[in-house]
């Protein structure tokens, strides 16, 4: 598709927004790019806002624009000499000027960069930043990079306090965050906006099927799918008619490791790979699951768990990063301990032997989520935080 003239004839506010974003409409791969499709999507609902997608590091090769329902998406390729080179060093190169010299023709009124912290800094137009990971902290458990992941991991600390230090405004997903701001940095005001969730996952209708675990997210070793594995297997004991449902892309020698343990735990006919599947199909899951598990060993704060909330499924997730911000211990769901196998399973076993307490962690859950996570008031929040900052630039 080419891009299209966006419809408002006359919008007082032109939003650029810099960000992971889905390649096509149904399915969402990665938490960043759902948060910032659904807030997309609210924000393209007010007539006087223009937003235009800017997504770094696209395909290899010129800048391409996609005319989607409403707005317009820039994916930015990778050009150059240095397109070869690992993301974060092509940024450092080449991919920051990029983005900063299309967000010049474009002249939008704000820039919100959402997840991009080092893309972030300097940038001449006013703008707001959304942390959403801690990557030097999550490339801690990145083991494609072997012996080259410290230096890796030092390199992201670098550039990722140098963004948090360099921007003006912040958004903080989670209180988490907090304690990763640099002590000497340029930030004049942070708001506290958590992700947003589509009105869809609330209208969802919660009839759980005997025994049916869903796990939703990237196959790799910072999500501890190998733990989940071991676990579900100590779950089977008690609940032999158990499955669980594994949605999200994977890290192929990562997803190898997962089935050596699957038949190593002789449970090769009760868990099932089903891929980056499509919003719909994840929808479908939460509403059949008795509990979305999150066992990862770091998050901030994971869209997944606000949907499981919205859908009003009980979430047993790690006691880490911003999670217990989240999920309120035995209201809502029930923390875990994501380096105890057994942890995790009786955190499992207690939604599946306790029909009652599913229900009324449900219940809570999706009340706590229609309050903080629903995208028009998300939307609101938000949309309040770009007026502040465009009535003090002006």
């Amino acid at each position: 598709n080419s891009c299209r003239r966006n419809s408002s004839s006359d919008p007082t506010m032109h939003v650029a927004i810099v960000t992971a974003f889905p390649d096509d409409a149904h399915s969402i791969d990665g938490g960043v790019a759902g948060a910032a499709r659904y807030l997309v999507d609210e924000l393209k609902k007010h007539p006087d806002v223009k937003v235009t997608v800017i997504v770094p590091r696209g395909p290899a090769g010129e800048t391409v624009c996609e005319g989607w329902d409403g707005f317009n998406v820039f994916r930015v390729g990778k050009m150059g000499p240095w397109s070869f080179l690992p993301a974060t060093v092509y940024d450092m190169l080449a991919g920051k000027r990029r983005i900063h010299s299309l967000l010049k023709q474009l002249k939008p009124d704000i820039v919100h960069f959402q997840g991009a912290t080092f893309l972030a800094a300097d940038c001449r137009q006013p703008n707001i930043l959304t942390i959403h990971g801690i990557a030097e902290k999550d490339a801690t458990w990145d083991s494609r990079w072997r012996i080259l992941r410290r230096p890796r991991r030092l390199l992201l600390k670098l550039t990722e306090n140098y963004g948090r230090r360099r921007v003006p405004h912040v958004v903080l997903i989670s209180e988490y965050v907090r304690d990763f701001l640099p002590k000497k940095n340029g930030i004049r005001k942070t708001w506290f906006i958590e992700n947003p969730v589509a009105d869809s996952y609330f209208d969802l209708e919660w009839a759980p099927e005997p025994g049916r675990i869903f796990c939703c997210t990237r196959i790799r070793p910072l999500k501890n799918i190998l733990g989940m594995i071991r676990a579900f297997a100590l779950v089977v004991q008690q609940f032999p008619h158990a499955q669980l449902r594994i949605a999200g892309t994977p890290e192929t020698a990562y997803l190898e490791a997962c089935k050596k343990q699957i038949r190593a735990a002789g449970v090769q006919d009760k868990v099932h790979f089903l891929g980056n599947i499509s919003i719909k199909d994840v929808q479908h899951e939460l509403s059949k699951a008795n509990c979305l598990v999150v066992p990862s060993f770091q998050e901030n704060a994971p869209l997944t768990i606000a949907e499981a909330m919205a859908a009003g499924v009980p979430v047993v997730a790690s006691r880490v990063g911003g999670i217990p911000w989240m999920v309120e211990n035995g209201k809502t769901g029930l923390q875990i301990d994501p380096m105890n196998d057994r942890s995790i399973a009786d955190g499992v076993k207690r939604i599946l032997s306790d029909e009652a307490l599913a229900r009324s962690m449900g219940r809570c859950a999706k009340e706590a989520a229609g309050k903080r996570f629903r995208a028009s008031v998300v939307c609101e929040k938000t949309l309040q935080a770009y007026r502040e900052i465009l009535a003090e630039s002006h």
